[in-house]
């Protein structure tokens, strides 16, 4: 089973927010997945997600089917300070992480937990540490969010 995001800890201390919302139909959204707003309701993200359509960081599973109903909500992190571990691409231009891109904002890849380091337009991962002892994987601050109040 691939790696999803794991929470890290935040820039500024706080603990994660949590928020409970509805959930669009026909929707796979995996623990540690990132969620954009569509339609008022969240949806798993794709790559190169609009900006300011960052919903928040998936803390559990959910399936919907092709219909949904009051009950379908899932629960997201929707601390904008909330900092997660995520595994990158390994295959393509590049494919590492050194503390020369602390600061780099990079893109959503193929799924909605991977970060594609070869794409760095209209990003909204930025690297904020190397994780060396797991060199697939980088601690990122997502960016681009919406605003929640």
């Amino acid at each position: 089973m691939a790696q999803h995001g794991v929470y890290k800890g935040s820039l500024d201390g706080s603990a994660p927010i949590y928020k409970e919302v509805p959930v669009n139909a026909s929707q796979t959204i995996v623990k540690g997945s990132v969620v954009v707003k569509a339609t008022g309701k969240a949806s798993v993200a794709a790559a190169a997600a609009a900006a300011g359509t960052v919903w928040g960081v998936a803390a559990q599973d959910l399936t919907t089917g092709s219909s949904v109903t009051a009950a379908d909500l899932i629960k997201i992190d929707v601390n904008p300070m909330s900092v997660y571990e995520f595994p990158h691409n390994t295959t393509g231009t590049k494919t590492t992480l050194d503390k020369a891109d602390v600061g780099k904002v990079f893109d959503l890849g193929a799924n909605a937990y991977t970060v594609n380091l070869d794409d760095t337009t209209g990003g909204y991962f930025e690297l904020v540490n190397t994780v060396t002892n797991k060199p697939n994987r980088g601690d990122f601050l997502i960016k681009n969010r919406i605003q929640v109040v």
